[in-house]
């Protein structure tokens, strides 16, 4: 077989290799079987002064706390206070903003009491009151992040309806309605997190319904949707966070199912697959990202939890091994042989691979970002390429698509 040959079946053969030596793992680490605050669901984790902090939460249904605890390893917990100035509650928000930690509305499931009052602390112990009764009526369920240098609280339940109101406040104290109705649909139990300069939102219900959609805005008045139905189930109580240029989302239930399965993506559009988590499945947990690994602490798996397990993140080979292989599959590219030009297209988002085409002899003849929507055929010069065969790769594993120019 001559070299040109040996080439073409290189080339050919790779991406049918990749799922056998190219699967990212995940390994997850148990910190503690039982952290020092009480087994509990809703409720809320942030990360605030190099410590994970855990606040308030529910037991049975009957319970509500509003004890506050912290730790740096997630193994030890202290005590910051046994009862915040705050009333006990459950399906809060916590945000940190302002170098404060904020506790902003919820809950107590025992009374039927919901809360839209705003709570802010630098240390935990002591609590400040900015409002009793914010803008926005009482919810429980809702979203909160900080965007654009404010806290934005988004959707909830209010014990009669689910919401998809949209508010923003600089201080706690006054808040702005941006809409009292984004683009996707009324729901409570959903997620949320800020990525790539937008603020998202993601599954929960609308209390028949449970959600997989994915959407996105800058402005939190104009809503993008993403997708309408993500490669993970549709779910409440699960758990978003952004970790390694990634939105991560985990965990959840669908009414009949608890999940401990993992998903992450660059652009809230094409979603991969986590091997399994190793802590049981679960809805409602709390889950944030600290000392560089992402944590996920108590919730509800048909008993109630509190227990802490982290993770570092996928390792071994390329991360976007299955967004690369998906890719590889639906990659086209024509006409074949072409001359001045030719086109790739995908059904998946090509958008930040880099292509590059390689002559027989291994020899880079171009490089080039690929640019462009799902399904965007993109059009690739071949000025200054004389005639021959060719192979194309993209972004770091070798696509099996032979390229033959003639001019």
């Amino acid at each position: 077989m001559n070299k040109y040959k040996t080439l073409l079946v290189v080339v050919s053969t790779l991406c049918s290799l990749l799922p056998t030596f190219l699967l990212a793992q995940m390994t997850w680490t148990q910190a503690t079987a039982a952290a020092g605050w009480s087994i509990r669901y809703m409720l809320t984790s942030i990360a605030f002064d190099n410590k994970i902090w855990v606040m308030g939460g529910d037991y049975l249904q009957t319970t509500e706390y509003n004890d506050v605890w912290y730790s740096t390893n997630g193994v030890t917990w202290t005590q910051a206070t046994a009862s915040a100035a705050w009333l006990a509650r459950a399906s809060h928000t916590s945000v940190v903003y302002d170098d404060k930690m904020w506790v902003i509305g919820g809950s107590n499931i025992a009374t039927s009491a919901f809360y839209n009052d705003v709570w802010y602390s630098t240390n935990g112990v002591s609590w400040t009151q900015a409002t009793s009764a914010a803008s926005w009526s009482v919810r429980r369920s809702h979203n909160s992040v900080v965007y654009d240098s404010m806290i934005w609280v988004m959707g909830g339940y209010n014990g009669s309806v689910r919401m998809n109101d949209v508010w923003y406040s600089t201080n706690g104290v006054n808040w702005t309605q941006a809409t009292a109705a984004a683009g996707w649909s009324l729901r409570a139990n959903f997620t949320s997190c800020v990525f790539d300069n937008k603020i998202w939102v993601m599954g929960g219900t609308n209390g028949t319904a449970y959600y997989n959609d994915v959407w996105y805005s800058t402005d939190g008045i104009v809503w993008t949707q993403a997708t309408a139905a993500a490669s993970w189930s549709g779910r409440v109580g699960l758990r978003a966070v952004v970790f390694d240029n990634k939105i991560w989302v985990m965990g959840g239930y669908n009414g009949s199912t608890y999940y401990n399965d993992v998903w992450y993506s660059t652009n809230g559009v094409n979603w991969t697959q986590a091997p399994t988590a190793s802590w049981v499945a679960r809805h409602s947990p709390g889950a944030v990202v600290h000392d560089n690994k992402i944590w996920v602490m108590g919730g509800y798996s048909g008993s109630y939890r509190n227990d802490v397990w982290y993770s570092t993140g996928l390792s071994g080979v390329e991360e976007e091994r299955l967004t690369l292989d998906a890719f590889c599959n639906t990659l086209k590219v024509f006409p074949n042989p072409a001359s001045s030009f030719f086109i790739i297209s995908s059904t998946l988002n090509a958008q930040g691979f880099m292509l590059r085409i390689f002559d027989i002899s291994g020899n880079i003849v171009k490089s080039e970002e690929l640019k462009g929507p799902n399904g965007q055929e993109i059009r690739i010069s071949l000025d200054g390429i004389k005639n021959g065969v060719y192979f194309v790769k993209v972004g770091d594993e070798i696509i099996n698509k032979k390229l033959v120019i003639t001019k």
